[in-house]
């Protein structure tokens, strides 16, 4: 899945892109289709489809989180924001008119997180073992911790994803201020590593590398209902 740099993007964007919208051959431009040998060639559509049977019962969606320049031929981090839902539709993406509405929906179930940039780094997930349960667990190496979606999100959209912050109803604003710039004071010079400065556990370099979602319709069969 292409991450849109300078950009928040999402997962539903993307998607829509690759399969809804072609690109246009032109011959004027050098390209163009020779519809059989011989014939000469016509501007034409070029793209790909997706069609509900064959939507898989898993669906792994590997974010492209690296990039290759040819000028300087170096290979860096796309740490861009790119937004994802916990319930994926992919009803206005197939090729078919009409389908059933558990047929083309997904549910998360799984993130890979990449914290670091090109060439190192480090790897951990988040799991919801239970897809029909909200319970989600941190699994980074040898410690799991259960966590909760919010801070799911945080870690692993990318780029500066600040969490939404209730504003005080008790008259506290000011001394939540002096809080905040104490721990600012104190905080120099730490590990980026960690939920402050608006980022999540993994800090700046953390985001999401691949995602795992469940069709709705084959959860029965899977979780041996």
């Amino acid at each position: 899945i292409p991450v849109a740099e300078g950009n928040v993007g999402s997962i539903e964007t993307s998607l829509r892109e690759m399969f809804t919208e072609p690109e246009t051959l032109y011959v004027s431009e050098g390209n163009g289709w020779r519809p059989e040998k011989g014939a000469e060639k016509v501007d034409a559509l070029k793209g790909s489809s997706l069609k509900r049977e064959g939507l898989p019962s898993l669906l792994q969606l590997h974010l492209k989180r690296f990039k290759y320049d040819w000028e300087t031929g170096e290979t860096s981090k796309i740490n861009d924001c790119v937004k994802f839902p916990l319930k994926l539709s992919l009803s206005e993406i197939i090729s078919e008119e009409e389908a059933g509405d558990d047929d083309t929906i997904y549910d998360l179930q799984s993130i890979v997180i990449h914290r670091g940039e090109y060439g190192s780094g480090h790897y951990y997930s988040y799991v919801r073992p239970d897809i029909r349960s909200d319970d989600w667990y941190r699994f980074d190496d040898s410690h799991v911790t259960q966590v909760d979606y919010r801070e799911v999100v945080a870690d692993a959209y990318g780029g500066r994803y600040r969490r939404k912050r209730s504003r005080s109803v008790d008259g506290n604003n000011a001394r939540k201020k002096q809080r905040g710039l104490f721990s600012r004071i104190f905080s120099f010079g730490r590990s980026s590593s960690g939920s402050g400065g608006g980022f999540g556990y993994g800090g700046r370099t953390s985001s999401a590398y691949m995602l795992q979602y469940v069709r709705r319709s084959d959860i029965p069969t899977l979780y041996l209902e």
